[in-house]
């Protein structure tokens, strides 16, 4: 009986996908938008709303923390 020591590979993986949400409904303006910051816990922010609420969610102009969640997350400009 033969023992087979050479590992076997193993499949290649794709890489994920990112869900884009179907439909942008704001948080704070509650109108739908063609697109929205958004957090994983579904807090959504508009544009608009941002700038105006710049002031209160974000120290540096990089990341944002969501008022509902307290999670700190980037505006992508890394």
């Amino acid at each position: 009986m033969m023992i087979d020591l050479e590992p076997k590979p193993e499949p290649k993986r794709r890489p994920a996908k990112r869900r884009r949400p179907e439909i942008y409904i704001c948080s704070t303006c509650n109108r739908e938008q063609p697109f929205c910051w958004t957090c994983p816990c579904g807090f959504m922010i508009c544009s608009d709303c941002m700038e105006e609420n710049f002031w209160g969610m974000t120290c540096n102009g990089i990341t944002w923390t969501c008022p509902d969640c307290g999670a700190i997350r980037g505006f992508g400009n890394q």
